[in-house]
């Protein structure tokens, strides 16, 4: 633009012309700060500035340019405080990282270090190495010099989910390890999150654990081993009293096993055996009779004691018991024979002192009866003492007999056979078989041979049937049955009579013992049979339940060469 010169006052035409130049120079100027406003509020994330809502002169007056440079002077100092925080909340971060329990690191895709927190350095950083930063993490953390096919960042990176590794040792120590995919703002993998928990201790004690239970179990197995070899037979219950365990001497001797009693209760089970619960002391010895499963009459010795844990509470029973049957048995054979010696010492010395007045008696009665003047009262009479004195003389024939079986002499032992000496036996009862109408039926096995004193054994079954005979009478029947078993010989003799009461059954065999009517009988039959098996060291027992019958047993060894 153009000035006039001085002292020359400009036209109208040019005054226009200068008025025009400057309102155009004053919009283009407007122009421009509204350009340069619109991108300072563009850049601050607002709308430009529209004609309608702020004209130019408005604009001018409002001063856009101060109010921004005060909004970005505020702005800064926004910036700086946030700054600061930031500054705050990343050290308290990094000092979160730094004492987190676990160690943690930061490996990008190429296996290089990014990051790690003090925990890491501590578990797998040789002390050596003050910048790990950059190195790649096998060398560092595993002293290899690739990725072994076990790294866990090798399947998050390929992916993208989460790898979790249970056990895993390193550098001598056990390890957890969890690896995250660590992504960029994108979404893309740019590295790995690795947290490693050192299990060492955790290890180790169950390590120990697993030795303490190996122990345990073996010393557990030994134990049952020991239990189920035991010949005694034991079981266990709990504090309830519920049977927990049985052993196999257990299952063998009542003829249960451990399957059918596993959770009885202990008292439920002597129910089953004897029909009652017994009272068993404390570490003391209780017999007990009982009915096995398969209906076998046992004599067991029972003892329990407490069962305690480590700290001395009660937490059951235990229960042993064996069979003593055979031993009782064998106690009162023993007894049964020293009684038989006694008395027949005794009966043999009464016998001898009887012997002699009452064959007097009998003589001077038979010479009194030949006189020819006695009236018949007086022969009657005579025929009385004549009689009694016979029965008499009878009765001490059976002493002697008694006396000399009580302890016999043994001296015709010779091999003979059992079945043999039983047909011998039974035609010698002929008669009386046929007189009662008895129906006797024979099952005579194949058995050996043994060396046994035939007339002894041929008075002991005599004996035995004739109690028989009289036990069933009229029409009834008797069995006979010889068989090998354990290496002896069995007899049996069965009858279906009466069968002998429970209080009766204890005293068969005591000498002079007889439920048969006065007159019928001495008591001495099966005394002197029990006498003459006992000194073949054979045994005679005897099974009945009244009203169904008898059955004696004859048992004999076989190797009998030495009695």
């Amino acid at each position: 633009m153009k000035h006039p010169q001085k002292n020359k006052k400009p036209s109208i035409a040019e005054l226009q012309k200068e008025n025009l130049e400057l309102k155009e120079a004053n919009s283009r100027y407007v122009r421009h700060i509204r350009d340069k406003v619109n991108q300072l509020l563009q850049v601050m994330g607002t709308l430009p500035l529209n004609p309608e809502e702020l004209d130019d002169s408005t604009l001018l007056d409002f001063d856009p340019i101060g109010i921004v440079a005060v909004a970005f002077d505020q702005v800064l100092d926004h910036l700086r405080e946030t700054n600061r925080e930031l500054v705050i909340a990343r050290d308290e971060l990094q000092a979160i990282f730094d004492a987190t329990g676990v160690g943690i690191s930061i490996i990008n895709t190429d296996f290089k270090i990014i990051k790690c927190n003090e925990k890491q350095r501590e578990l797998l950083v040789d002390s050596d190495i003050s910048d790990i930063e950059g190195r790649y993490c096998y060398d560092v953390y595993c002293g290899k010099e690739s990725p072994g096919l076990d790294c866990p960042a090798i399947d998050t990176m390929a992916t993208g989910r989460s790898v979790i590794i249970r056990e895993v040792e390193k550098k001598g120590k056990h390890f957890q390890i969890v690896t995250t995919p660590f992504k960029d703002g994108e979404g893309n993998i740019v590295g790995v999150i690795e947290v490693l928990l050192d299990i060492t201790e955790k290890k180790r004690a169950e390590d120990a654990e697993k030795m303490q239970r190996g122990f345990y179990l073996a010393e557990k197995s030994k134990l049952a081993t020991v239990i189920e070899s035991l010949s005694d037979g034991l079981f266990v219950t709990d504090k309830e009293g519920k049977i927990v365990s049985f052993n196999n001497a257990a299952s063998r001797i009542t003829g249960y096993s451990a399957a059918e009693v596993a959770g009885l209760p202990c008292n439920k089970f002597f129910s089953m055996l004897s029909g009652s619960m017994p009272v068993i002391e404390m570490n003391k010895n209780t017999e007990l009779n009982i009915q096995t499963r398969d209906d076998r009459q046992l004599i067991l010795s029972i003892t329990s004691a407490l069962v305690k844990n480590s700290e001395g509470e009660n937490i059951g029973k235990v229960f042993t018991f064996r069979d003593i049957t055979e031993e009782k048995q064998r106690q009162e054979v023993y007894h049964r024979t020293e009684k038989l010696v006694a008395l027949g010492q005794l009966s043999a010395g009464i016998a001898h002192e009887l012997n002699t007045p009452l064959g007097s008696i009998l003589g001077y009665a038979r010479l009194l009866m030949k006189n020819k003047k006695l009236d018949p009262v007086q022969k009657e009479r005579l025929e009385i003492i004549a009689e009694q004195a016979k029965r008499s003389s009878e009765i001490i024939k059976g002493l002697l007999n008694f006396a000399r079986q009580s302890n016999p002499s043994l001296r015709n032992m010779k091999n003979a056979s059992i079945n043999n000496i039983l047909t011998d036996v039974l035609r010698l009862l002929q008669t009386e078989i046929e007189k009662y109408g008895i129906d006797v039926m024979t099952n005579f096995g194949e058995i050996p041979a043994i060396k046994v004193d035939v007339r002894q054994i041929e008075q002991a079954m005599l004996n035995i049937m004739l109690n028989a005979i009289q036990a069933v009478k009229n029409n009834g029947e008797i069995r006979i049955k010889t068989f090998a078993e354990n290496n002896s010989i069995k007899i049996e003799f069965s009858d279906n009579g009466q069968g002998i009461p429970e209080d009766v059954k204890p005293r068969i065999f005591d000498p002079f013992f007889t439920t048969k009517p006065v007159g019928e009988g001495t008591g001495l039959g099966l005394s002197i049979s029990a006498g003459i098996i006992s000194e073949h060291g054979g045994s005679i027992d005897v099974e009945s339940t009244e009203g169904n019958g008898a059955t004696f047993t004859i048992t004999l060894p076989v190797n009998n060469s030495e009695v």
